[in-house]
């Protein structure tokens, strides 16, 4: 899916940036990816015999996401993944394909676009639930579509999950500003601030202890 590659690359970007590292990922407790494995062979074998086979395997592949999900629940991002995953198996369960707005389409810039393929269908008056289905309009320049919210949440969460597993601490690098005993004024360049004796002086005296409140 287009949406999640791209927060997924933004997610990378800004976790390169706030202290994180890919080598980080190596070390990430994320377990059960053969029950992930399992949910792509169930969608893949469902696209490609379609009719029923298409819902059924997407049923199928919720239920292996599920189990995955469960296991790593107490991972950052994917509490959004299981939402979205799951609103997305139910739409389609009750009306056996992603149903699509077509003003989805038309905002998004590609309004003339037939439906060919078993896993999308039009929306029309008799569709269940048709806010869960492809009605969020991305109109990227020659890459335009319609995304359900579904998929905008599986795009947080594996953004998320991204972004903690590379181990960023949401802090920019910067170096320290220098003291004032340390800044020169630039070779043949006039110092713009002179200090007078007295100015000096005080400056490197140490502070007088205050006086002992009266009693």
């Amino acid at each position: 899916m287009l949406l999640v590659l791209l927060v997924m690359v933004l997610a990378a970007g800004a976790a390169l940036a706030t202290g994180g590292r890919f080598g980080n990922l190596a070390g990430n407790t994320v377990t059960g990816v053969h029950w992930l494995a399992a949910a792509a062979i169930g969608q893949l074998l469902g696209s490609l015999f379609g009719g029923t086979a298409y819902p059924v395997g997407l049923i199928g592949s919720a239920v292996c996401i599920a189990v995955f999900l469960r296991m790593n629940l107490q991972h950052p991002g994917v509490g959004l993944l299981a939402l979205g995953f799951f609103s997305n198996a139910l739409v389609v369960a009750l009306n056996g394909a992603m149903p699509v707005s077509l003003r989805a389409l038309q905002r998004a810039g590609v309004g003339d676009a037939s439906i060919t393929d078993a896993r999308h269908e039009l929306s029309h008056a008799t569709t269940h639930l048709p806010w869960l289905g492809d009605v969020v309009p991305v109109a990227l320049p020659g890459l335009g579509q319609a995304i359900s919210p579904g998929d905008v949440l599986i795009a947080a969460g594996a953004g998320l999950l991204l972004y903690a597993g590379m181990g960023a601490n949401g802090r920019v690098p910067a170096t320290t500003a220098p003291i004032w005993a340390e800044l020169e004024p630039c070779a043949g360049t006039p110092a713009v601030l002179h200090l007078s004796e007295k100015a000096s002086r005080e400056l490197s005296e140490p502070e007088a202890p205050a006086d002992d409140p009266p009693k």
